[in-house]
């Protein structure tokens, strides 16, 4: 039986560096494009928000659930008549932005082969699950990559992947430092990192923070940057550190990409993810949870303790693509 599995929906320099080992694979198609108008519809989507004071969200999902936009999709033009069956695996990063539950109806209308799956990476904070529970019908599975949605709602259990950048223009003269951070701020995270930062300073942590740029960057340090890096040279940066910091956004847990990282570049982790203890790979020598910043043991993270999680691999592209095979020859 021929089948072919196509990845849509992906957001995110990190994500997508991943699932662009697959291409590769002739198994697997991986559509980085996969609607041909979305950098300017999350530029409508935001306009509009703003100008309607957070009530436009509905208007433009009205607008996109249109046969109108039904050509702007990749998915509209991939040969599914060539496969017995299509496996169409959506993370749900994009799905709740100019995707439709009337485009997937109309789309499987056309062509009867395609099964739909719903890949939740996201760890289903306030609000998402009302949003996702409207297209779930649509889809034949959904599947997630937090023990904690598994749980909670009844998901079948798909770990990520992992894979390492090619490293093309290496960064040169990187000092040696205890801690690092790359990631987008809010609020919540911006409040975090200042007591952060304080805290390094009076205990003599050398570390250095990469900051998406966010409102007026009030946080001025010689080691604290606002600028969008490219995804391989985080990596460079973080292995130049001993500790990776994680921040997550209020509310959520799970598995993350920071975890990943630790666990695949044996690092030491100091997060605020409460469900760390519960994921595999976990590790009390190497990996600290702080509620408040005044927990974290400053003083094992000076430790010169070798880590090594012994880690064996299974969260490959090749794993995942395993993983989701089996997930979906069980459900028949």
């Amino acid at each position: 039986m021929k089948h072919k599995i196509f990845i849509a929906g992906v957001w995110g320099i990190g994500n997508i560096s991943i699932m662009e080992e697959f291409d590769e694979d002739p198994e697997v198609e991986f559509l980085k494009e996969d609607f041909f108008l979305a950098k300017q519809m999350r530029k409508v989507w935001r306009f509009v928000n703003q100008r309607l004071g957070g009530h436009g969200s509905g208007i433009v999902r009205w607008f996109l659930r249109t046969k109108f936009w039904d050509n702007q999709y990749a998915l509209s033009h991939c040969d599914f008549e060539s496969n017995e069956e299509n496996d169409v695996v959506i993370f749900n990063s994009a799905l709740l932005h100019y995707y439709s539950k009337e485009y997937f109806e109309r789309l499987r209308q056309k062509y009867q082969n395609i099964r739909y799956i719903l890949y939740i990476i996201d760890p289903m904070p306030n609000g998402l699950w009302k949003e996702i529970q409207y297209v779930m019908d649509v889809f034949d599975e959904v599947m997630t990559m937090h023990p904690y949605n598994c749980q909670k709602y009844g998901f079948q259990y798909l770990p990520y992947a992992y894979a390492q950048p090619k490293i093309e223009k290496p960064v040169e003269n990187l000092e040696k430092i205890n801690l690092f951070y790359c990631g987008v701020v809010d609020d919540y995270r911006q409040e975090l990192l200042k007591e952060m930062i304080r805290q390094c300073e009076h205990n003599g942590i050398k570390f250095d923070f990469w900051l998406k740029p966010y409102q007026n960057n009030d946080m001025k340090h010689a080691h604290v940057h606002y600028i969008q890096i490219p995804y391989a040279e985080n990596v460079q940066r973080l292995k130049n550190a001993e500790c990776i910091l994680e921040i997550m956004h209020e509310g959520y847990v799970g598995i993350t990409q920071r975890y990943l990282e630790a666990v695949i570049y044996n690092k030491r982790l100091i997060t605020n993810n409460v469900e760390i203890k519960e994921l595999p790979y976990y590790d009390s020598r190497y990996m600290q949870y702080f509620e408040k910043i005044e927990d974290i043991d400053w003083e094992w993270l000076r430790t010169d303790e070798k880590v090594d999680y012994h880690y064996k691999g299974d969260f490959s592209v090749q794993a995942w693509k395993q993983n989701l095979l089996q997930l979906l020859e069980e459900a028949g």
